[in-house]
């Protein structure tokens, strides 16, 4: 309910404003329905419900138009019209902007409560300005954590493998930041190189070795992604094979029930792509390995190898932090809501909120964010790849609200004054979806992963 405050004036610019009739002037002074939620319960159909705001709206699929909601309103506001009901407050907040006096004002809500103002996360990250996606890292990773996306193959990458082997110090770059080079001088064509070259970028004919380079310059595009120590994987698992030991991920595969396990455990899962933790992995990067001593890879059990050997300073340690901070593009959307794995967000009065006492810092909010509001670590991201949406004209009330929350300019009037989503524009996003008062709209959407 919008309450009216001393400055009405009579006015009547509410009235006009109101999508659903439900304000009216009594003695000068515009009176509107308290949402009292009466006619939801007498309702004998259920075609009455309260939505996110507070507020309610009729499904006219469901309505017969009884006047039961009519019979128990206690200030007389429901009322048929052109064979609809109407009268019910939906809280679509269309009165208070028409207000010439800023009279109409919606009652306080009670603030969520906030007893920290950061969320940390301390793991092994990679700053990728400076990593080159040479793969040394992965090379050396004992528990494949570390996984790029492609990396063309037969080409020198400059994981200085090949310099690290070699025993008479004859491969390097011609010149500063050059290609790397043998010098058949000094080689002893021993073939360790080739033999140790994780990307077969060295072939050898004629007694002697060469290095592939790419044919062409490519724009560094960052395709690494790595376990972020999250610990979602440990939170899902319902046994103790994956748990959480002086803040580090740790892995027992006697007692993992799709593991190499003799303690009659049963299985969490029917096949190895839908166990709980790799399912509830962010990054993608967990998998099994059928047939082998150690069956779950993936998990960063924090070596610290990949830092010791890169040559270029990109894998550290990092203290990653975030301050609830939600960039001014966001659409109010709700993807981030939906998919937030410990509910830590909720989209409260056109704003996202964060529970700091719930949030992990997975990042996964950021990666679906469809317009990139939310700062994010790592190059994985969920793009929206196909959808559908539909406005059911049944429910929809004409508040505007989802015209207003389209950023892309999807919907509009046809010719009989209905709203209608245009397909070609739309992504998907949810941002009517969210905003709509009246839960007129529906969407579907499938994701995909990119880097």
């Amino acid at each position: 309910m919008y309450i009216t405050t001393a400055n009405c004036n009579g006015s009547g610019k509410c009235v006009d404003a109101c999508p659903t009739d439900a304000i009216k002037l009594v003695d000068g002074k515009a009176v509107s329905c308290i949402t009292c939620g009466k006619c939801e319960r007498v309702c004998p159909n259920k075609a009455i419900f309260k939505n996110q705001y507070g507020g309610y709206v009729v499904d006219r699929t469901k309505c017969n138009l009884c006047g039961m909601c009519i019979n128990v309103c206690p200030v007389d506001m429901i009322k048929v019209e052109d064979g609809k009901i109407m009268g019910l407050c939906s809280m679509c907040g269309k009165c208070v902007p028409a207000c010439p006096n800023n009279a109409k004002m919606a009652p306080p809500k009670r603030p969520v409560k906030m007893e920290k103002d950061m969320v940390n996360r301390i793991n092994i990250g990679t700053n990728h300005e400076d990593c080159i996606e040479c793969g040394r890292c992965a090379y050396f990773c004992p528990s494949n954590s570390i996984k790029f996306s492609y990396i063309e193959p037969g080409v020198c990458t400059k994981c200085d493998l090949c310099i690290d082997v070699c025993p008479r110090n004859a491969i390097g770059p011609i010149e500063e930041g050059g290609q790397y080079e043998i010098d058949m001088r000094k080689c002893a064509v021993c073939y360790k190189c080739l033999i140790e070259c994780p990307n077969d970028a060295i072939v050898a004919k004629h007694l002697e070795l060469k290095i592939q380079h790419p044919e062409y310059d490519v724009e560094n595009d960052t395709k690494m992604i790595s376990c972020i120590e999250c610990k979602l994987c440990a939170d899902a698992c319902p046994t103790d094979g994956l748990q959480v030991i002086n803040k580090r991920l740790r892995y027992d595969v006697d007692y993992c029930s799709l593991g190499n396990n003799e303690n009659g455990v049963e299985h969490c899962a029917e096949d190895f792509e839908h166990a709980p933790c790799v399912t509830a992995c962010p990054q993608g990067i967990l998998e099994f390995v059928p047939d082998s001593k150690i069956t779950l890879e993936g998990l960063c059990v924090e070596c610290s190898l990949c830092v010791k050997e890169c040559k270029y300073g990109a894998r550290k340690f990092a203290n990653t932090t975030w301050d609830g901070e939600i960039a001014s593009r966001c659409i109010k959307c709700g993807i981030c809501v939906e998919v937030c794995p410990k509910d830590a967000l909720t989209l409260e009065d056109g704003q996202v909120k964060v529970n700091f006492d719930k949030c992990v810092l997975c990042e996964k909010c950021a990666m679906y964010c469809p317009v990139g509001a939310i700062q994010k670590t790592t190059p994985l991201k969920m793009r929206i790849a196909d959808g559908y949406s539909m406005l059911d004209n049944n429910l929809c009330i004409n508040c505007e609200l989802c015209v207003d929350a389209c950023v892309f300019k999807a919907i509009t009037r046809d010719e009989e004054g209905n709203l209608q989503i245009n397909q070609d524009r739309c992504i998907y996003c949810g941002a009517c979806k969210t905003a709509c008062p009246a839960r007129a709209i529906k969407i579907q959407r499938e994701f995909e992963a990119t880097i």
